[in-house]
């Protein structure tokens, strides 16, 4: 499946599905310009039967990001899932509940607008 523009009406109805990934597993995160990352977890899916489903993030226009080491990303607590918040002109994904101050997160990047595109299951 081809990535997919995010903004807030479309936000909503992906986070209830995936009931905000509470519970996900980050699979990696991916430089893949300087100003561009992508993050990917796995995660069930309620659409589907709570079959397992790969789910990546992208974030373009990225102007901060808190990012840890490939050691404790698996480690990083998902009991809270994400949060995600789209604005006119920016973007943010944190790990955990941290609406309205994503920059206190374990894990948060921060850019001007994400994508997101979701893949088979990678077990």
């Amino acid at each position: 499946m081809p990535v997919k523009p995010l903004n807030a009406s479309s936000l909503t109805p992906l986070l209830v599905r995936l009931e905000s990934l509470r519970g996900a597993e980050i699979r990696s995160i991916t430089p893949l310009s300087p100003t561009s990352l992508s993050i990917t977890f796995s995660v069930q899916d309620s659409a589907r039967g709570y079959d397992w489903i790969d789910i990546r993030f992208i974030v373009s226009g990225v102007r901060d990001a808190k990012l840890v080491s490939d050691t404790i990303l698996r480690s990083l607590d998902m009991s809270e899932g994400i949060t995600v918040e789209i604005n006119i002109n920016t973007c943010a994904l944190a790990i955990g509940e941290y609406k309205g101050r994503v920059d206190e997160a374990p894990l948060y990047i921060i850019g001007a607008s994400m994508g997101v595109e979701e893949l088979a299951f990678s077990g």
